[in-house]
């Protein structure tokens, strides 16, 4: 089979799926079966009513909206006339989402739903290249995809040969696409990735994860973002299936849908890992005692450290006990992925006991995303597995001199999926691009002798305390949060003498052993001796040698909050890191208090 190079291609080569199912659902809570050859019909109408419109090759479009038919329609549509779209989801801030327009110049723009529409016409009047803004559902004043689509069913008879022509003259080296980056970080900055970035990126990872027609996709991340739209690429370039899910249905559609293939964000594995330990605590009698004696034993075998005799308990518990686990998954999956974050060593190892095959990867929007991927063969924990085939990774000193085996540096990655540069940012392209190629990734890490990459953290969070002793903050963070009673924590501790941290409990977990009258919660945190006593136990039993950390690790300080931090209240990114800046902004008071008296 010849690889496409450009996405007018990849759409040809859909095209000849036929009336295979590709969506059986528009939405996550929509069931409508849309064959390729419908996608493929509905990409040429939309397309040439774009050409109609006047959008060119090399324009930029907005494209605001979530994880729907339409997205995937508008996208691909796009791409396939060398049109770039600026994609962002619905609850980006208004003040963002003018930022991101008026920055990359964007000519049109698509809204997911009224109130993104109303949004995006009050920024229009800011910015005068903005020329239309397109409701992706029917309106009376015309301004809809639907009048689009329309307008393109009646022009396609006569004007198929300029729709060809305009997909002809789509190179692989023309953008696809400007990503701007939610990030940790306060600016964000358009990622520009190309037909080939992306394409290279999609060829590489179908065949090393063996993604063949057979496979069924599970989608729950954002669309906008390269991680989800690599898998939602794959589906389509291999001929499989992709089903939408939201975060509130992704165990029952998990149970329901049976998918084989099943990417998600580290935080998403972490919460079904806890609710399995959950629901072990809750089982009384002897079921409970069972399936948490197989949970300590899938802990030990899927680390390593398991004895003979643990081994043989396993096997026993894995059909028995572990089966009905994998059942609950849906009892198919042949390939689990994490990326987008630092997978929690103790939930990497719990689920490969378990007997799910977890694929723990490495990437960002700058690769395309994907640079590296744990083997199909690998199953030990902790690592990301080797580059991908064409790609380098290497750590390096602060010298630009490259690292030996197990030696923490900055990786630096190279291969054909790393990006053009970011937008009009000449400044920030030249600080992380090198002249032949190389990306600084900004992320800690080492390669060990069997050329397996492993993480340890991101250079710009590193904590230097008053001593000089340098903390990486994430791998003190997971062990924190192995424990029940802890859903989230941030460490800080900036030229502080110890570390501090903030922690979110496991609010259900915390009222089993504490009742909420004991709880206290005032201005946003909970302030109850029995709260602070019983964390600080917590936080005095995981931190210790045994769990890799150093005396420099112990949290001396800390503050409970009262709320969880999630995307919505901005705490974290789109894919559930924490944005440390806005951390940091919003809880000024409280970090100063934290460090002037006790915990």
């Amino acid at each position: 089979m010849t690889l496409p190079r450009t996405f007018p291609q990849l759409l040809a080569q859909a095209r000849g799926e036929g009336e295979r199912v590709f969506l059986p659902r528009r939405r996550a809570q929509l069931a409508e079966p849309v064959p390729f050859a419908r996608l493929c019909d509905d990409v040429d109408r939309l397309a040439l009513a774009l050409l109609d419109l006047g959008v060119r090759r090399g324009d930029r479009v907005g494209l605001v909206a979530e994880n729907r038919y339409e997205w995937l329609l508008v996208d691909l549509a796009l791409a396939s006339i060398g049109a770039i779209d600026v994609p962002r989801g619905c609850d980006t801030t208004p003040a963002e989402i003018e930022f991101i327009l008026r920055h990359s110049g964007c000519r049109l723009a698509f809204a997911d739903d009224e109130r993104t529409f109303a949004e995006l016409r009050a920024v229009q009047q800011r910015l005068p290249e903005l020329g239309r803004v397109v409701a992706m559902l029917d309106r009376a004043d015309g301004d809809s995809l639907g009048a689009l689509l329309q307008r393109g069913s009646d022009l396609l008879p006569n004007q198929r040969e300029r729709l060809d022509a305009a997909r002809a003259a789509v190179a692989a080296d023309d953008l696809l696409t400007i990503v701007y980056t939610s990030g940790t970080t306060a600016e964000p900055k358009g990622v520009m990735l190309t037909h080939g970035n992306v394409l290279a990126n999609l060829h590489t990872v179908r065949d090393v994860l063996h993604v063949t027609a057979a496979d069924s996709f599970l989608s729950v991340l954002p669309a906008w973002h390269m991680y989800e739209r690599i898998m939602d690429y794959l589906a389509l370039g291999t001929g499989a299936q992709l089903v939408y899910t939201d975060r509130r249905r992704i165990k029952e559609d998990l149970a329901t849908v049976r998918p084989t293939v099943f990417a998600a964000v580290p935080r998403i594995w972490e919460m079904l890992h806890d609710g399995l330990v959950a629901q072990a605590q809750k089982l009384p009698g002897l079921r409970g005692r069972l399936l948490r004696g197989s949970l300590e034993l899938a802990r030990r075998v899927g680390s390593g450290r398991a004895h003979l005799g643990h081994r043989a308990l396993h096997a026993g518990a894995s059909a028995l006990v572990l089966r009905k686990v994998r059942e609950a998954f849906g009892g198919r999956l042949r390939l689990c992925v994490s990326g987008g974050g630092s997978l929690p060593r103790h939930v990497d190892e719990t689920l490969l006991g378990v007997g799910l095959p977890l694929r723990n990867g490495y990437g960002l929007t700058e690769t395309s995303p994907v640079a590296a991927v744990r083997l199909p063969h690998q199953h030990d924990p902790g690592h990301i597995g080797p580059p991908l085939p064409d790609t380098a990774i290497e750590a390096r000193r602060d010298d630009g001199s490259r690292c030996g085996p197990d030696e923490v540096g900055v990786l630096w990655i190279r291969g054909p999926q790393v990006m053009r540069g970011y937008y009009d940012n000449p400044r920030k392209t030249a600080e992380v691009l090198s002249a032949d190629g190389w990306f600084n990734s900004g992320d800690l890490g080492r390669t060990d002798a069997r050329g397996n990459v492993w993480i340890t953290g991101r250079a710009k969070d590193t904590i230097v305390l008053a001593g000089g002793e340098n903390v990486e903050p994430e791998p003190v963070e997971t062990v924190i949060k192995t424990s029940p009673l802890i859903a989230q924590a941030v460490c800080t501790g900036q030229d502080q003498k110890a570390l501090g941290a903030l922690l979110v409990p496991d609010f259900d977990a915390l009222e089993h052993v504490l009742p909420r009258d004991q709880w206290q919660p005032v201005d946003g945190e909970l302030r109850g001796r029995a709260v602070h006593a019983l964390l600080r136990r917590e936080l005095d039993r995981l931190l210790v040698r045994d769990n890799g950390c150093r005396p420099v690790d112990r949290v001396a300080t800390f503050r409970v909050l009262a709320e969880p931090m999630t995307p919505e209240n901005g705490l974290l990114t789109h894919t559930l890191k924490v944005r440390r800046h806005v951390v940091a902004e919003r809880y000024a008071a409280l970090l100063r208090a934290m460090f002037d008296g006790p915990a």
